[in-house]
Formats: structure tokens, C-alpha cells, sequence
């Protein structure tokens, strides 16, 4: 892994959001949803993809983007229309 002088400069390839290393419980549950070969992982700050990390090399490529979360529903979708 980086050092922590170097990891301030990891950002996202999609938004130049900053990435931090994922903590252990968080590498657990991308392990436990079936990201089995991950070493580590770099968490953008907006909580929305996480980047893995496979034989000690950082994929902060686009197409090895792990979605974290869903889609917030969108207003329109929250309205009842009784």
C-alpha cells in the first residue's frame, strides 16, 4: 500500500473526488457481497464506489469500479398518487 503521504494524492478517475483506504470492516463486507480477491480497497468520499486493490496494485480504472450503494430514489418516485 501507499505510504500516507503518497495516498492524499489517490482521486477518483470518474469525478476527482479524494479516495481513503478502506477500513477493515469495510474490505469485510465488500468480501462477504463477493469481492473475494481483494487485498484493499480505496473508498471514494461520496461513499458511492469503492476501487480494489489485487496483488498490492491500486485498479483506479472506471470498469473496476465497485458500486457501494443504490440509487436514491428520485422525488417522483417517493410521491403516492392515491
Amino acid at each position: 500500500m501507499p505510504t500516507p503521504e503518497y495516498s492524499s494524492l489517490f482521486i477518483c478517475p470518474q469525478t476527482g473526488k479524494k479516495l481513503r483506504q478502506a477500513t477493515s470492516e469495510e474490505l469485510e463486507s465488500l468480501r462477504a457481497s463477493g469481492e473475494q480477491n481483494l487485498d484493499a480497497a480505496w473508498i471514494r468520499s461520496d461513499l458511492a464506489v469503492a476501487y480494489p486493490v489485487r496483488k498490492g496494485i491500486p485498479l483506479l480504472v472506471p470498469g473496476e469500479a465497485i458500486p457501494l450503494q443504490s440509487k436514491p430514489p428520485t422525488p417522483k418516485e417517493n410521491l403516492s398518487h392515491d
